[in-house]
């Protein structure tokens, strides 16, 4: 049968591609049948010319197809692919004498993290001032030192900066028997031991340093204010203030910061070794007063001055043992108007000023009672006035 021309459309033979033969219900078994997976070059076979056609091009060569792209290739080892910053060029090419510019990113200051260095073990150091790093440590480190600071060294007592010195030292009584000096000196401590602590007859328990702070145990209860050795309770008060008097230390206030009783501050002032203490106190209604060792001067004229300032013929003035004197201003029995009891101390602090004596400080001190009730007694600390003021 003819193929039959339309007008001026090429005729493309039908293009013969390779095929897997058909082998039926018999084939052999395998994936392809018994055939290789790929096929070779198929056998040139004879095409037919096309009919002439008028003013048609050419009929394009048939499709062949290619075994050789199809062939397993040996595997070639991996290259290393290489992380490289592209950059379009922006100079041309073919101008020789305009240098090539440096990288946008090789101008970059980057941080090395991981340098060689750093497989050599050991702490690098490095000195402030010329910035040089050196593997070795230090002529001289660091001493090494305790954590608790309460702990004494190798089982001594911390020795004081003799050279350190405080304008400030506190004093503080707690419970019956106990004694705290603060910042004080390792020459003003060895001082108080040698001159204060043999006042007291009965001696001490333990005299021990921790951190700033020295803590004597007394034996007995000399804050207690009973029994025999009463009298050098009294005398170890006054001899505490005197010495520091003497060394240049005066009492200045006292204040009550984490501690359960107050701190006598003293201040570094101009020693005065001619400064006279004595102590005094009220009862707890404030009719009566006592005076623990007072000057002459004053031991001889309170009661009389007492008593004409008060005009009162209640006063009972004596004297108990031979160091203190009792002053006591006694109810009426009739119904005339009472002195007050703050008319009375203000009236012994005037007649305490006129003979030279001002109130310097007040130590609050416990003391047990016949039940074993505590109370607080008040000593009042008397200070000798400066001669010209």
């Amino acid at each position: 049968m003819q193929q039959q021309p339309y007008g001026n459309y090429p005729y493309y033979g039908q293009p013969m591609y390779p095929q897997t033969p058909y082998m039926g219900a018999n084939a052999p078994p395998g994936p392809s049948g018994g055939y290789p997976p790929f096929y070779g070059p198929p056998k040139p076979q004879q095409i037919p010319a096309p009919a002439p056609q008028n003013a048609n091009p050419p009929a394009p060569s048939p499709y062949s197809f290619d075994a050789a792209a199809y062939a397993i290739k040996p595997g070639a080892p991996p290259v290393a692919s290489s992380r490289r910053h592209r950059r379009n060029q922006t100079i041309p090419a073919n101008a020789p004498s305009a240098p090539a510019a440096p990288l946008k990113s090789a101008m970059k200051k980057t941080m090395n993290v991981f340098t060689t260095a750093e497989t050599t073990i050991g702490r690098q150091f490095s000195n402030p001032f010329n910035h040089q790093q050196q593997n070795q440590p230090p002529p001289f480190p660091r001493p090494r030192v305790q954590s608790n600071p309460s702990r004494p060294l190798n089982g001594k007592e911390p020795s004081y900066d003799q050279e350190k010195s405080y304008i400030h030292l506190f004093i503080s009584f707690h419970n019956f028997n106990e004694l705290h000096v603060e910042h004080i000196s390792q020459v003003g401590l060895e001082e108080m031991r040698k001159v204060i602590w043999p006042l007291w007859p009965d001696g001490i328990e333990s005299d021990t340093v921790t951190g700033h702070t020295c803590i004597v145990k007394f034996r007995n209860l000399p804050w207690d204010l009973n029994g025999p050795n009463v009298r050098h309770s009294y005398k170890l008060i006054t001899s505490i203030f005197g010495l520091f008097e003497q060394r240049g230390f005066s009492f200045q206030t006292a204040v009550n910061i984490t501690t359960p009783t107050p701190r006598l501050i003293f201040q570094v002032t101009e020693p005065d070794s001619a400064t006279e203490f004595f102590l005094a106190f009220f009862s707890q209604e404030g009719r009566r007063l006592t005076l623990v060792n007072p000057p002459n001067r004053v031991d001889l004229s309170i009661g009389a001055q007492l008593r004409s300032a008060l005009s009162s013929n209640t006063l009972s003035d004596n004297v108990v043992e031979d160091y203190m004197r009792v002053i006591e201003i006694k109810r009426k029995f009739s119904n005339g108007p009472e002195v007050d009891s703050s008319i009375i101390f203000v009236e012994v602090l005037k007649i305490l000023n006129n003979l030279g004596f001002q109130l310097d400080a007040i130590l609050p001190l416990g003391r047990r009672g016949p039940l074993g009730m505590r109370s607080t007694r008040e000593i009042f600390v008397f200070k000798s006035l400066k001669s010209g003021r």
